[in-house]
């Protein structure tokens, strides 16, 4: 059940990094975040005040909000990346910094996952550097400022994996309302200081809605995983993400898939059974 849910949330976050990149096309990719997650948020804010919980400890609301931190910077760095250069460089190079920041600190706090899934782990990451296409040209130039946004991306990304594995799993979808709560503020000062206001055009609308309500979704999923499997495991399908971002940009983008790539998603599927089991 671990795996399912860990691949749904991949799934998810592969589709909302895949919008929130095409939204921040034609508008700056602060203000793409902030229309998202203010969406989730108010989502999450009326189903709470439907089905009314006790809210989580005070350790908890403390994880979450670094969890909130690091996504607005993630998320903010990660969309003016794919924005900004090719999507088969930017998404395996933050999914690989993003991988490797939990499975570090579940090692650090006492996770010894078995020889077969470090084995699973280490295929992992070079699935998707391939997937990323490192080994052939590629079809849109990436600048270096592009890889050091999607290096800052890929850290944030890291942080929430470790943060909202941290956070408490039994009040529902509290911890995702918590994160939230400091994420939109967080977001909005950033779109503030990059263009002095906070909107979107109305062809953006969509991909920023769905960017932010999926990766809202791709978090509690993941959050829920972590509550059955180890940290270190969990995030490791999960930053299998790029696949799914991957395909969208060769449908919707004509983005060629190279020789190298069809590799990489053959060793992520490799990787998986090895994690998984």
């Amino acid at each position: 059940m671990t795996l399912i849910i860990s691949l749904c949330a991949a799934l998810f976050y592969g589709v909302a990094d895949y919008s929130g990149s095409r939204g921040a096309r034609v508008a700056n990719s602060a203000s793409i975040t902030f229309v998202g997650q203010a969406a989730a948020l108010c989502l999450l804010s009326v189903y709470l005040l439907i089905t009314w919980s006790t809210p989580p400890p005070l350790e908890s609301w403390l994880w979450t909000t670094g969890a909130g931190f690091g996504g607005a910077i993630a998320l903010v760095s990660f969309y003016q990346a794919m924005s900004k250069g090719s999507m088969t460089v930017i998404a395996p190079i933050a999914a690989v910094i993003g991988l490797s920041v939990p499975v570090i600190a579940g090692f650090l706090q006492g996770e010894r996952p078995k020889t077969v899934a470090w084995v699973g782990i280490a295929i992992a990451v070079v699935a998707v550097a391939l997937v990323g296409d490192v080994l052939d040209k590629h079809d849109l130039p990436t600048s270096m400022n592009a890889i050091w946004m999607a290096i800052a991306a890929g850290f944030g990304f890291g942080m929430i994996f470790v943060c909202m594995a941290q956070a408490s799993h039994d009040h529902g979808v509290w911890p995702l309302f918590c994160q939230r709560l400091v994420s939109v503020p967080t977001v909005a000062v950033l779109a503030f200081a990059q263009s002095r206001k906070v909107g979107v055009p109305r062809n953006a609308i969509g991909f920023a809605l769905a960017a932010g309500i999926l990766d809202t979704s791709a978090n509690g999923l993941y959050l829920l995983a972590t509550h059955t499997g180890m940290m270190s495991l969990v995030s490791v399908i999960t930053a299998l993400y790029p696949v799914s971002t991957v395909v969208l940009a060769m449908k919707f983008d004509h983005e060629r898939l190279h020789r190298s790539q069809a590799v990489g998603m053959a060793l992520a599927a490799t990787s998986l059974v090895l994690v998984s089991m």
